[in-house]
């Protein structure tokens, strides 16, 4: 009898000594999550599988962390492991405590500054001291990826998108593995795309667009060009960017933009096609908004769009404040409707529209498809709510608008405003003279008539790329693109402006991965706050005697089965 217990140890003790063993070499993980969203996706796992440098992941969330935190460091080890799984020696991971980076205080502090030199960016929290007073410490949600060459600063919140610490860990850890294949791309790719700002019809300034630029940098080259530049070096840019043109476009940059789509170009535009001038409403009650004709109908036909001369509004909009107090009084800043500032919604119909948060618009108009010079196929992507209406231009706009918005007003539905173009496009000057002559091109430059491959994307609004720019003392700042000036009222935060920049650059680059990757949804499942102060008490209790209860039923039913046998036995 002794020598089966001392055999079944054995085998028990053999048992749990190999699992631990094996479970050391080998990680491995199993997401039983409904969104799968422990598991990476296919894209991820090719990319990381034929890595060929290697990628060092220098993390600085660690240390005496908060509870929620540390939390998210767990959740981002795992992450990293596996990773290290799938990369094997090409991936390392290493943690430091941003607050023990020295030997001593002055070392520490100098060394943290660095951190923040290189790109990092803090996040300060409020906890309590041992006597009860708050203090304010700064931890590091973030990482440098590198390699032997290169680095890239990873911060896993993102800037002024969520209100509290809980909001913005569960943003960071749905946005990780999308951060981390970026920061991969960033320091891998050896020969970046070139995209091309168009500037000599009035387009937006650098420090409207500045977000914009920025965020697109990390992928791409930026330049910024005239149109005759751009026939220089027609072969050179990837993708040509117009936002947001105030100026006619004459015969001749008409030519060097169809030519430059001939040989297989991506354009993407962002066109007003109604000229508002909204500072004036400032002093005035009303404004009339007039056609702009910027001589580019012909072009846009042959592409396969018509940007309308009208004025959409929309019941889901942005609020702006009013004064409503009366003359002489005291101001009284209430926030209304502006049905001027639709909120539009991208469609379920494409990649780049997918899962895409809302995006603001300002004097947005219609847009249509049309058939177009080629085999063109046309893809809605954004578009107006289900109660809209467009207005002719040339019409007045202003706040007397909000006098006759009755339930009927809005009389139109899912109007489009944004558009993607796509397939085989012939030249607008198949049957045209060209309007520059063999002088004014450059040496060897061949007119080309048709091109298989075409990419483009019109936006009904040029405010779409645009970020508000504020005055502070001397400096002037660009504000982030989903910042909104009247936040104080509207208390929303539209990040869907740069999604879908992002979004289309991506797309129009053949970068398709990243989009994907950056709108995968993760639920969020945060506790309820009402019900947790209400039902605390309860739970506590629950959770202290439920084991109690149970050890006692347990022991209890061991002494009555170890009573029964020993009284069978003693009968």
């Amino acid at each position: 009898m002794q020598k089966k217990i001392y055999k079944q140890i054995i085998i028990a003790c053999s048992v749990l000594i190999g699992i631990n063993v094996i479970s050391s070499v080998y990680y491995a993980r199993f997401d039983l999550t409904e969104d799968s969203r422990y598991t990476l996706s296919a894209t991820t796992q090719e990319y990381v599988k034929n890595l060929q440098d290697t990628i060092r992941f220098s993390v600085y969330l660690h240390g005496d962390l908060p509870v929620s935190f540390v939390k998210m460091e767990r959740e981002l080890t795992d992450f990293l492991k596996e990773l290290k799984r799938i990369g094997k020696e090409h991936i390392q991971i290493k943690f430091f405590d941003p607050r023990n980076l020295g030997s001593n205080a002055k070392e520490n502090r100098e060394a943290f500054a660095r951190l923040t030199q290189y790109g990092l960016k803090p996040y300060t929290i409020q906890e309590q001291d041992e006597s009860g007073t708050y203090v304010q410490r700064h931890i590091i949600p973030g990482m440098i990826m590198s390699t032997s060459e290169r680095y890239v600063p990873v911060n896993l919140f993102a800037d002024g998108v969520a209100s509290g610490a809980e909001e913005l860990i569960f943003e960071a850890l749905g946005r990780l593995e999308y951060m981390c294949v970026k920061g991969i791309m960033q320091l891998t790719t050896e020969h970046k795309k070139n995209i091309a700002f168009l500037t000599d019809h009035g387009e937006l300034p650098f420090l409207y667009v500045k977000d914009a630029t920025l965020s697109l940098m990390e992928l791409y080259n930026i330049d910024r060009i005239t149109t005759p530049e751009l026939l220089d070096s027609i072969n050179k840019y990837d993708l040509v960017i117009v936002a947001k043109p105030q100026k006619p476009f004459s015969d001749e940059h008409k030519f060097i933009i169809d030519q430059y789509l001939m040989r297989n170009g991506a354009f993407l535009g962002f066109i007003d096609a109604v000229d508002v001038n909204a500072d004036t409403l400032q002093y005035v009650s009303n404004v009339t908004a007039v056609p702009f004709d910027l001589h580019i109908s012909d072009l846009l036909f042959h592409l396969g769009v018509r940007i309308n001369p009208t004025i959409l509004l929309d019941n889901q909009c942005a609020k702006i404040p009013l004064n409503l107090a009366p003359a002489g009084m005291p101001p009284n800043y209430q926030p209304i409707s502006w049905y001027y500032f639709p909120i539009v919604s991208g469609t379920q119909s494409h990649l780049i529209s997918q899962r895409l948060s809302p995006v603001k618009t300002e004097f947005v108009s219609s847009l249509d498809t049309l058939e177009g010079g080629g085999k063109l196929q046309k893809t809605i992507l954004l578009r107006s709510s289900a109660y809209a209406r467009i207005l002719q231009a040339p019409v007045q706009v202003g706040f007397s608008v909000l006098e006759r918005i009755r339930g009927d007003y809005f009389t139109s539905y899912y109007v489009p405003v944004a558009a993607l173009v796509e397939g085989e496009l012939e030249s607008l000057y198949q049957y045209r003279a060209t309007p520059l002559s063999a002088e004014q091109l450059p040496k060897n430059f061949t007119t080309i008539l048709k091109t298989d491959s075409v990419k483009m994307i019109f936006v009904a609004d040029g405010d779409v790329i645009k970020n508000d720019v504020s005055v502070r003392g001397r400096d002037t700042i660009a504000q982030p693109l989903h910042y909104y000036k009247y936040f104080a009222v509207d208390k929303n935060v539209y990040t869907g402006n740069k999604e879908f920049l992002l979004n289309a650059v991506n797309y129009l680059c053949g970068d398709t991965e990243l989009i994907s990757l950056r709108s995968r949804e993760v639920a969020v499942r945060m506790l309820n706050r009402a019900r947790v102060l209400h039902e605390k008490s309860k739970w506590q209790m629950f959770t202290i005697l439920l084991p109690i209860v149970l050890l006692g039923v347990v022991g209890f039913g061991v002494i009555l089965i170890r009573k029964n046998k020993y009284k069978k036995y003693g009968s």
